[in-house]
């Protein structure tokens, strides 16, 4: 667990230190920048850049150097250091310089839950695609390798489907982006199929939780592939629209366009269910994220909550914290939780 964090010079902080306990955390503030900054740091040391900022913008406007160091409970140092002049950054444990792989290696997991999340299923398709994608790479290694190798062969065979349109190359040439477009999209699609049993499996518990007035809560994955016979299928559908590719130049089929949605009585929640059904629905799936994570990497998990309380009723919010009821959680709010005693409250 963490029991302290030290910033210097990051973002809108010139020195600054936290000290946590091992349950609950709550920093205080009402102007919510600060709040979301102190965990974009914490995200960073972890290896997860939840605001995806560059390293230019992680330094105070007024320095060249931003400072970033988590002390442990067993006493090792965590350490990231960003340069603005040279846009680099250096990681150290324990003042001795290391790699974010051997932060992985050692450190626990973290779980970002925030307002943004609440969105999930009203917007794009692609923050569904980001919540499965940031799953399995948090929990397994190699993903976040098959998933980059992917998106390049994708690019590569996107190029050539052009340059064939442009009679700069032959119907040929695309057959060995084929091939490994098929062997990279079956080894995703295999990851894919754990997380996707998992909740199948997990996501009926729900109903039981809040009291749904449903018969039935189901996870639909969808996609163009036949999940029973994947590599088949993405033959069939390649070689069949080939044409069409090239006229659009675009690989119309991969994992990557793929969507899930969440059935209550057989109805879609995306078109048909209402905010507070919604709402508990994507509370569960990131629980399940935590769940998830937890079976597969058996790691602990610290968990950071931005202001999600200010998208939560008291229902909500005591789900939430009854399934993480034994975790480090540190949670940015304009107000304090006071059911707790034993409630860590940190003031701006």
């Amino acid at each position: 667990m963490i029991k302290s964090l030290k910033l210097k010079n990051f973002r809108n902080f010139e020195n600054k230190e936290f000290l946590f306990v091992n349950e609950k955390n709550f920093i205080i503030w009402n102007n919510w920048v600060w709040k979301t900054n102190t965990l974009e740091a914490i995200s960073l040391i972890f290896q997860k850049n939840f605001l995806n900022k560059d390293v230019i913008n992680l330094v105070n406007k007024d320095a060249n150097f931003a400072f970033i160091e988590i002390e442990k409970d067993d006493w090792k140092k965590f350490s990231i250091s960003f340069d603005r002049e040279k846009n680099a950054k250096k990681l150290f444990i324990n003042w001795k310089a290391t790699t974010g792989k051997k932060f992985i290696e050692i450190l626990e997991k973290i779980i970002v839950f925030q307002p943004m999340d609440m969105n999930m299923m009203y917007l794009s398709p692609s923050l569904r695609r980001d919540f499965i994608d940031d799953i399995l790479w948090s929990s397994f290694e190699t993903y976040s390798k098959i998933n980059k190798e992917y998106k390049n062969i994708v690019k590569n065979r996107n190029k050539i489907l052009k340059n064939i349109k442009d009679w700069k190359a032959s119907k040929n040439e695309i057959n060995f982006w084929d091939e490994v477009f098929l062997k990279k999209a079956v080894e995703i699609y295999k990851y894919r199929e754990i997380l996707n049993s998992f909740l199948s499996e997990k996501i009926s518990i729900l109903k039981e939780l809040l009291n749904f007035k449903i018969k039935n809560i189901e996870y639909k994955y969808i996609t163009k592939i036949d999940i029973n016979d994947i590599e088949n299928s993405i033959k069939t559908y390649l070689t069949k629209n080939l044409d069409r590719d090239i006229i659009i130049w675009t690989t119309n089929i991969w994992p990557h366009i793929d969507d899930f949605d969440i059935l209550l009585d057989w109805n879609s929640l995306i078109n048909f269910a209402s905010r507070w059904e919604t709402k508990s629905v994507i509370l569960w799936l990131k629980i399940l994220e935590t769940k998830f994570i937890e079976k597969i990497t058996w790691k602990e998990i610290i968990f950071l909550v931005d202001d999600l309380f200010s998208e939560l009723d008291e229902i909500h919010e005591k789900l939430l914290l009854n399934e993480l009821w034994s975790k480090q959680i540190i949670i940015t709010s304009i107000k304090a939780n006071n059911s707790n005693n034993d409630n860590n409250i940190i003031y701006l």
